[in-house]
């Protein structure tokens, strides 16, 4: 047979052979070569292919997330910890809020039941971290126990701050109600001035005798407080409550003609005074105030910390009220003096509701009232607003309070207190009584309340735990 073969013409490729069929597997030898696809890999998407993803940047990323929500606070401040809601930081400071309009005053108020973590906030955020600012100052009135010693000790040994400790057996330090620092007479009436000391002996002495000083007594009273600081001065001394009792029973006759009565008829009014006077001083106040000033006693320690330690000191009797508001005095007098210098100053006050009544409780009340003349920030703790009386001072502190914040309150009587008196949504007292240990609710000036939950550092953490006496463990 002849085999035709194409002729070859140049410049066009030869035909190609037509392609042969291939024969197509069977059916098993099939199955065995392609995989098996799993039902659940399937669901999950796996032998889907995977698109390869676009570049781009944080900023043109933004745009897809659609779901944002708003900062609960702005950035201007000191962390308080994180919203319960977003999970976002939470920040504040009663200074940078009064200077942002949030707030008309910068006295903080904190409430709640005992454990929650009332001490932690003002330990941490209140204390520690005001330190962090420039040229901010604290003072705290520490009159919690811990370990036989103020709970602030720790903390103040930790930033190098001494603990000017306030004893009634005569060995702690001395504030004397006539220091030079607190102004005298009763210039302290004029509208932003602080107390001074005419207005301080009438409180003090109003807790001596259990009711309010009379009218001769004020007299006699205001007599003795100029013949004894002439004396000192001509002595070149610092006058001390022993003056004011000795001029009280020794009148000057100078001083009762130039009111037209004997000099005993003013004697004779000087000597309940008096002898109230010297029992405090020799037996509730011995030590604490019958002498001149302490030098460990002033707000210049390098630290910026003040720590009084008023562990000390009984509950029952003036003695701690007295301590409390003499410390207040002197301090915002002698910021008044400072006020030139802009500088900030924190004021703890651990447990509030010991200024809550009398005279004293007034004085405390006034001098917090000069906020913004001193650079001055209250910050005091209550556990209950129940347990203030309606017309006290400690009530008004919590009224004139911008700063709220509400830790948790067991009774369904405390949590409604709260709402009433901070005007708060209806319902907010469940939240309130579910509230945990370091969960509170935050009321700043006008805004909506916040749930936030208080966070501290390792270090925080080991400097403001107050479980030692319980737990055998420091």
């Amino acid at each position: 047979m002849t085999v035709r073969t194409p002729a070859v013409v140049p410049g066009i490729p030869p035909e190609q052979p037509a392609p042969q069929p291939v024969a197509e597997p069977d059916a098993r030898r099939k199955k065995r070569r392609d995989p098996r696809r799993t039902r659940w890999l399937d669901r999950a998407g796996w032998y889907e292919p995977r698109e390869t993803g676009a570049r781009s940047t944080t900023r043109q990323a933004e745009a897809l997330n659609l779901a944002l929500s708003s900062p609960p606070t702005t950035h201007r401040g000191l962390i308080l910890g994180t919203d319960r809601l977003s999970g976002q930081l939470v920040c504040h400071d009663p200074f940078i809020a009064y200077d942002d309009k949030l707030v008309s005053a910068p006295n903080v108020a904190v409430i709640g039941d005992v454990g929650k973590g009332k001490s932690s906030l003002l330990k941490t955020w209140g204390t520690l971290r005001q330190l962090l600012l420039s040229g901010r100052r604290v003072v705290v009135l520490d009159k919690k126990t811990q370990a036989g010693q103020g709970e602030y000790t720790r903390l103040a040994r930790a930033v190098g701050a001494p603990s000017i400790r306030f004893t009634v057996d005569g060995t702690g330090s001395r504030l004397n109600l006539l220091d030079p620092v607190i102004s005298l007479g009763e210039a302290g009436k004029q509208a932003g001035r602080p107390t001074g000391q005419m207005m301080l002996l009438r409180a003090v002495l109003a807790e001596a005798l259990g009711r309010e000083v009379s009218e001769r007594e004020g007299k006699a009273l205001r007599i003795a407080l100029f013949a004894a600081t002439g004396d000192a001065k001509e002595r070149d001394r610092v006058p001390v409550i022993g003056d004011i009792v000795h001029h009280l029973i020794n009148p000057a006759g100078e001083a009762a003609r130039s009111i037209g009565v004997p000099a005993a008829e003013l004697r004779e009014w000087g000597f309940d005074p008096a002898f109230a006077l010297e029992r405090m001083i020799e037996e509730d106040l011995a030590g604490l105030v019958d002498g001149e000033t302490s030098p460990d006693v002033q707000l210049d320690h390098p630290s910026g910390l003040v720590h009084f330690d008023l562990s000390a000191l009984p509950i029952e009797g003036p003695a701690l009220r007295i301590v409390m508001t003499v410390i207040n005095t002197w301090q915002t007098n002698m910021l008044a003096r400072r006020s030139q210098q802009l500088m900030q100053t924190v004021n703890i006050v651990e447990e509030g509701w010991h200024v809550a009544e009398g005279a004293l409780g007034k004085v405390f009340q006034r001098n917090t009232k000069l906020a913004r003349g001193l650079g001055l920030a209250t910050m005091a703790g209550f556990h209950h607003v129940s347990d203030l009386p309606a017309e006290s001072a400690a009530r008004s502190l919590l009224q004139e309070a911008e700063t709220v914040f509400i830790f948790g309150q067991s009774l369904r009587s405390d949590a409604l207190a709260c709402v009433d008196l901070y005007d708060l949504p209806s319902g907010t007292e469940d939240t309130i009584m579910g509230l945990g240990r370091g969960s509170f609710l935050a009321k700043i000036g006008t805004e909506a309340p916040l749930l936030v939950q208080h966070i501290r550092s390792q270090a925080e953490i080991q400097l403001t735990e107050t479980d030692d006496a319980m737990t055998g463990r420091r």
